[in-house]
């Protein structure tokens, strides 16, 4: 083999392990994902939550108890929204790890097309020797 093509067959070998640690790494961030999701929709239900309680207990007319309702409910929109952010951020951070991994199969496709015509090179000077 020559000195190119064990310097690919090196360099694939190293991609495949990088692709490995980038795919585990792909697996940690889903699931804070999903967690985040979790988290956020729980966050959204107990402000709905927080609002229909408040509304109820207020006095007056409806337009008044909704706006009574909402100013009470506050604390809880605001953690539910703290929540949102973090579910974006951690899909934003999926996005980013999934291009990561993608550039990754390209640069194998890369080198295992150029292992090829290296061993095609190898072959064809092989036969210049006979």
């Amino acid at each position: 083999m020559s000195w190119d093509a064990q310097l690919l067959v090196d360099q694939l070998a190293s991609l495949g392990r990088d692709l490995d640690r980038e795919v585990r790494i792909l697996g940690m961030l889903d699931e804070q994902a999903v967690d985040a999701e979790g988290n956020f929709r729980r966050l959204d239900e107990e402000h709905g939550d927080r609002v229909a309680s408040e509304f109820l207990k207020a006095d007056g007319a409806v337009e008044a108890r909704k706006m009574h309702a909402r100013l009470k409910a506050v604390p809880a929109r605001l953690l539910a929204e703290e929540a949102w952010l973090e579910w974006n951020h951690a899909k934003a951070r999926l996005r980013t790890q999934q291009a990561s991994i993608q550039a990754l199969h390209r640069r194998v496709e890369i080198g295992r097309s150029m292992l090829s015509r290296e061993k095609a090179l190898l072959g064809l000077a092989g036969l210049g020797e006979s």
